[in-house]
């Protein structure tokens, strides 16, 4: 068990503890990049951290953002002598022999620069989930498809439950700590596949993983599950988004018709399924706007209660 994990942490909830602890017992070595900023949050973080043999705590009150703590975290790493780490937020929980089947991927596909995990959303045990590649000929399309084998030739995967390749991570300069929160991983992963690397997934590497609230909601007699994504997350999202696709030229085109896609499906879900409509729609355009300004850096906003364990994760960011 040779792989050191890296957890980013904002304002965690009750159940974090326990999920830290199911981390620990998969890797040698962890770090907790905390990015709580209330000093009753980081007093807890602290007292969790010290309770468990083999954690470290690294203390990031002011907030730099979920790429800057990855970097922080895997600096020391590589300084210690790691060619590998894996990337946690807060509100996963991997499988007994989570570690083990990473390693066995990331062997088994050496030109992968991030290996990332076959999750599922509790709340949602009957969704498996689903992985993006390129579909129809020359790449024209999307497709996604589930982990029933080890997949490779993706475009891009999230940053929990992944493997990075931490030499591959020098040598990309590592994340861009200017995007803050949404699509750090996405980024990563366009520059890494840009550079002659591979995105794999480990079908073996199970985890549990809150994506959003997913909250039920009944329209037209069907029922649906929404993100009900915050507006500050859907500023970031928008934002991040017309950054990407400037400094990518919209390629690949899968990636770009995906997001497009998934940029309809919330202006979708704001309009017939969520509440505060108005809000969510300005943030939206808010982001798109400064995404063609060029703005990028912090995305600020206060820390709320969390309402379940999957409410929160590094940053802030329901994912």
């Amino acid at each position: 068990m040779s792989l050191p994990a890296v957890i980013v942490t904002f304002h965690p909830d009750a159940g974090w503890p326990s999920r830290l602890a199911a981390i620990r017992r998969e890797h040698v070595r962890v770090i907790v990049a905390d990015n709580s900023t209330s000093a009753e949050a980081r007093e807890q973080v602290a007292r969790t951290v010290a309770g468990v043999p083999g954690a470290t705590l690294l203390a990031l009150p002011d907030n730099p953002g979920l790429g800057s703590a990855l970097n922080l975290g895997f600096a020391t790493f590589a300084a210690e002598g790691h060619v590998r780490a894996v990337a946690f937020d807060q509100d996963s929980t991997p499988a007994a022999g989570f570690a083990a089947a990473l390693a066995a991927t990331a062997d088994a596909h050496p030109q992968a620069a991030v290996v990332g995990a076959n999750w599922t959303d509790p709340r949602r045990p009957d969704r498996p989930s689903l992985f993006l590649c390129c579909g129809m000929p020359y790449g024209l399309g999307f497709r996604r498809v589930m982990a029933a084998r080890d997949l490779a030739g993706l475009v891009c995967v999230i940053t929990s439950g992944s493997l990075f390749d931490l030499l591959t991570w020098r040598e990309l300069g590592g994340f861009d700590e200017r995007l803050f929160l949404d699509l750090v991983d996405t980024d990563y992963c366009l520059r890494a596949r840009r550079a002659g690397n591979d995105i794999a997934v480990s079908s073996a590497a199970r985890l549990l993983h809150h994506r959003g609230e997913k909250a039920p909601v009944r329209f037209l007699g069907r029922k649906y599950y929404p993100a009900h994504t915050p507006p500050f997350r859907l500023y970031s999202l928008a934002r991040n988004r017309i950054l990407l696709f400037r400094r990518h030229r919209l390629r690949p085109v899968a990636w770009t018709l995906y997001e497009i896609a998934y940029a309809l499906k919330l202006a979708g879900d704001a309009l017939f399924l969520e509440t505060n409509t108005w809000s969510r729609l300005m943030a939206t355009a808010r982001g798109s706007w400064d995404g063609l300004r060029g703005k990028m850096g912090p995305v600020r906003h206060d820390p709320e209660p969390a309402i379940d364990a999957g409410r929160k994760n590094a940053s802030g960011k329901p994912l």
